[in-house]
């Protein structure tokens, strides 16, 4: 055991001022350590909170919904069955008083809401549930509104305010109530009545297209498990219109977009250890290569293969660690840090603390993943007798030997290592096929490239020889130095395919939450505008700087009435959206060109002159919502006459551009209707209040609903989850870029070597010097031209299978990073050279000897 320690304390004195050698495998290391720490134990925070509070966050164990309609006596006692139940109507109406308008988020509530938790208002008593407190006194029925909706209608607890053309009390502040985020994504002030209240409201209409009224009981069970509830209650609510939600589902899109994102870091996180493990290798085989003194010294004093293995692996180890430490250091920080503003975003509570079980599976993953990548550089000396080792001297890397592979004994550790990995890997995603696809896109990577290197040697030589003497030269060098070229660009080309897939993921992923496209979110909207009215508005856009844009569709309404030519009752919905399109006259709307915050999801828009038979475009939603498809035919009636329209395109919009329309038509297919304008209008920064005084005062008939403050407030948490996608993927991007620059580690004395003897016979520096500027550059252009294409094709798999996001990638920026990587790593190589040709040959050769 002496001996033992007496071996790693050789070692890491052997290792003095070496450490600085491996700089870059620290950062590598700290890099996707850091991402998978930090990712999983803000993973875990969420789940275990929303394991704990996912009933109280939706208000019961199970919601049942729908869009249309409520829910008939027989739906009621099916849905009574399963246990205590409440009632709840969401929906958006307009709010007037003391002359101002606001935009209302109405939450209408049953005599036994809230099943769960508590509504939070200062002047509702303990004991009393809302429904009560709200019910009707002295002829009015009462509301608890938002602080902010008091202080933008200016009006006070006491007063009264209309919603809808009928006048309610305002009895209240209303704060929280518990099942807000599972209301997903809502537009307006928050303001609750009760449903009797609801019932009296003169107009229930939406002032705003494509906003519906959704009719919501939640169920908290008596003795039913969550998931077999849903099964048996939607088959015992047989009407397709139904959609039926377990706690587990009801947390919001929110969730969704943090867990897109928490994927995204995972990727990133193996995409980063996987670029590390590239560095570790190089690094490790550079820094072999050099040593290969020490190692013919040990092995001939009669070292045996495990004590020169120990001597090196310490070393490996001791970088390992200090890599790692920091990575852990690191993502416990972010954790602590970004736990409280998460949980504020998706609306769960959620403590600053770190889970040790996530520390220690990225601390995992990064010592396997070193030990995989060190392992074969350190057992190829093995082979190598020392009289082989003496006279390279580290000027020569130590060729590969296949038949090392089939050393059973020799490979076992690395397969022991490899089932590890993947086993941490798993328990950490717990997504096998995510682990199985990287896994495979590595592997055939690696294998691609390999071959790849095979037959650019196999070629180069028998291509006619350039005049140019630089050129020709660097060919020579790329066809002779058979273990450097393959080392960069193995070792290039994992990197930049890695990198790839991070920067096309991140595009993804910002498309997902931003929109394809890039545009201003509305100030104000107003409906039913006539031709006079809007013609008013853009004369006071001309007037005004403060308003940049007045953009207006035409609006009318319409009920579908049939799908390919039968009856709409025979058809079953799914979705709050089909189920809207089916409530009745909907909002619809036509268009020449297809507006700024949609994108196409399938088929074709049509020409902006087009004349021809009427089309339709649907949001993408109703493809299975309504069980159509391209070319299928919708009828509506409009104005008592039957329209049939072919479906041209499914499209998807992004909400912060405003409103949008769930179905457009095509140019002259219902224009004869009459119609009315919806009209948005958008603000400079900073005079938003200014802006809507002065259109109310150029404009006192029209009502104008400020929607941009709302959209504002709704696109914060998205807008930061972009930032940080953004930031996450330039860290990668100079993660990856590190490695490139350590790839010229990879035979550096044997290059060193050689620049000097040909300075020693005669060759002028700047020549050698740029032989190696274009070695380097055609390494780096063959390992980019193969990494591209292999990248965009793994983040489509990941994008489609995994993420779940629409695809598309950033043709300028893939192109960018790409050359920027490739001029990097010539011009860095040719600094090498010309630093080593630069000083007396002599002092050169002394110290290689």
């Amino acid at each position: 055991m002496r001996g033992f320690w007496a071996a790693i304390y050789l070692s890491l004195l052997d290792m003095r001022g070496d450490l600085r050698r491996f700089s870059l495998v620290l950062i590598c290391l700290a890099v996707g350590t850091a991402l998978i720490a930090g990712v999983n134990s803000v993973g875990q925070s969420i789940s275990q909170a929303v394991n704990r509070d996912a009933a109280l966050l939706m208000g019961g164990d199970i919601e049942a919904s729908r869009a249309d309609r409520p829910a008939s006596a027989a739906e009621l006692e099916a849905i009574a069955k399963f246990g205590a139940n409440a009632r709840v109507v969401d929906t958006n109406i307009g709010a007037q008083a003391n002359g101002s308008d606001a935009f209302v988020d109405l939450v209408a509530v049953g005599p036994t809401y809230p099943l769960m938790g508590n509504v939070s208002s200062p002047q509702l008593p303990a004991d009393q549930k809302p429904f009560e407190f709200l019910g009707e006194h002295d002829g009015n029925f009462g509301a608890l509104v938002s602080g902010m909706m008091l202080s933008q209608l200016g009006i006070s607890v006491g007063d009264t305010i209309d919603l809808g053309g009928t006048t309610f009390e305002v009895r209240g502040v209303l704060g929280d109530i518990p099942d807000m985020n599972a209301r997903g994504l809502r537009l307006g002030l928050p303001a609750m009545v009760s449903t009797d209240g609801l019932a009296v409201i003169s107009d229930r209409t939406s002032p705003l297209p494509g906003l519906g009224t959704f009719f919501r009981y939640k169920v908290l069970l008596d003795g039913h498990n969550p998931e077999e509830a849903r099964g048996t209650l939607a088959a015992a609510l047989p009407d397709g219109g139904w959609t039926i939600r377990t706690a587990a589902d009801g947390l919001g899109p929110m969730v969704r977009y943090y867990d897109l994102f928490m994927r995204f870091l995972i990727v990133t996180g193996l995409a980063s250890l996987l670029i590390g493990g590239v560095s570790v290798g190089t690094g490790i085989s550079s820094y072999v290569s050099e040593r290969t003194g020490i190692i013919a010294v040990f092995r001939s004093i009669g070292a045996d293969h495990g004590r020169v293995l120990l001597h090196f692996f310490t070393q490996v180890a001791m970088v390992a660690i200090v890599g790692i430490g920091l990575g852990v250091l690191i993502g416990s920080a972010i954790t602590l840090l970004i736990l409280p503003t998460v949980g504020t975003a998706i609306g769960v509570d959620l403590a600053p603390v770190v889970h040790v079980e996530p520390l220690l599976v990225a601390s995992g993953i990064g010592l396997l993943v070193v030990f995989a990548f060190s392992y074969l550089p350190l057992q190829r000396v093995q082979y190598i007798s020392p009289a082989q080792l003496f006279r390279s001297n580290g000027l020569a890397a130590a060729p590969f030997n296949w038949r090392m592979l089939t050393d059973i004994p020799r490979m076992l550790p690395l397969a022991i290592a490899a089932v590890a990995l993947l086993w941490l890997a798993n328990v950490m995603v717990h997504d096998t096929r995510l682990i199985a696809i990287f896994a495979l896109a590595c592997i055939v990577s690696a294998a691609i490239f390999v071959g790849a290197v095979s037959f650019a040697q196999w070629l180069l030589p028998r291509l006619p020889e350039p005049e140019n003497r630089v050129l020709r030269q660097a060919i020579w060098a790329i066809s002779g130095a058979r273990s450097i070229t393959s080392s960069v660009i193995v070792a290039v080309g994992m990197t930049l395919a890695m990198l790839v897939v991070v920067l096309v993921l991140q595009v993804n992923l910002r498309n997902e939450f931003l929109g394809a496209s890039v545009f201003d979110a509305p100030t104000f909207v107003a409906t039913d505008l006539f031709e006079d009215e809007l013609d008013a508005l853009v004369a006071v856009q001309k007037e005004q700087p403060t308003i940049s844009a007045v953009t207006a569709t035409p609006m009318l309404r319409g009920s579908l009435t049939a799908i390919n030519g039968k009856p709409i009752a025979s058809g079953q919905t799914r979705g709050p959206e089909a189920s809207f399109l089916l409530s009745g006259d909907v909002p619809l709307t036509y268009r020449a060109e297809m507006p700024a915050t949609s994108k196409l999801v399938d088929g074709q828009w049509w020409q902006a002159d087009y004349q021809g038979s009427p089309l339709v475009s649907l949001h993408q939603s109703l493809r299975a919502g309504l069980g159509v498809n391209i070319g299928d035919e919708l009828t509506f009636t409009i104005f008592g006459e039957p329209i049939v329209a072919k479906i041209a395109s499914f499209r998807d919009y992004a909400w912060q551009g405003g409103i949008e329309f769930l179905a457009t038509f095509s140019p002259g297919s219902i224009s004869d209707f009459p119609a009315t304008l919806f009209a948005t209008i958008t603000a400079t920064p900073g005079n938003e209040d200014n802006v809507g005084h002065l259109i109310s005062e150029k404009l006192p008939d029209v009502r104008f609903i400020a929607i941009g403050k709302t959209l504002g407030q709704i696109t914060t948490a998205l807008s930061q989850l972009s930032l940080a996608a953004g930031l996450v993927g330039g860290l990668a991007a100079g993660n990856g870029l590190l490695v490139v620059i350590g790839s010229l580690a990879a035979g550096r004395r044997q290059r060193e070597m050689e620049a000097v003897i040909k300075t020693v016979i005669g060759e002028r520096r700047a020549e050698v010097t740029a032989t190696t500027l274009v070695q380097y550059f055609l390494l780096a252009l063959i390992a980019a031209v193969l990494a591209t294409p292999l990248g965009i094709a793994l983040a489509w798999v990941l994008s489609q299978l995994l993420v779940d996001v629409g695809f598309s990638f950033n043709g300028p920026v893939l192109f960018y990073v790409n050359l920027g990587a490739v001029l990097l790593l010539a011009v860095v190589g040719a600094a090498t050279t010309w630093r080593v040709v630069s000083q007396r040959p002599a002092r050169f050769l002394r110290e290689v000897n």
